[in-house]
């Protein structure tokens, strides 16, 4: 994906990489518990109770089975005017 930036110092805009994230919880008795980051999306099982995908933090591929959630966002970053210069930083999702 890609994302347009906006360059105030130099009236000119830059194009920047934007990365999808996944982030999968398991959830029990209505509160969320473990909670992964992945860059791939999650496949679902082939039983439909889970999903399987590589941890960012470890780099191991994950099995996780029960009730799930997967939040799906967007990270790069951006061109911030500050005093006419132009500081990089996170980029909203």
């Amino acid at each position: 994906m890609r994302g347009q930036e906006y360059n105030a110092g130099s009236c000119q805009t830059e194009e920047t990489e934007l990365e999808t994230v996944y982030i999968v919880t398991i959830w029990s008795g209505g509160q969320s518990g473990k909670r992964w980051k992945t860059l791939e999306k999650p496949q679902v099982l082939a039983q439909g109770t889970g999903a399987a995908f590589t941890s960012v933090d470890t780099g191991l591929r994950v099995e996780v089975i029960g009730t799930i959630s997967i939040e799906e966002y967007e990270q790069g970053t951006e061109i911030v005017d500050v005093a006419g210069e132009s500081v990089r930083g996170p980029a909203k999702a």
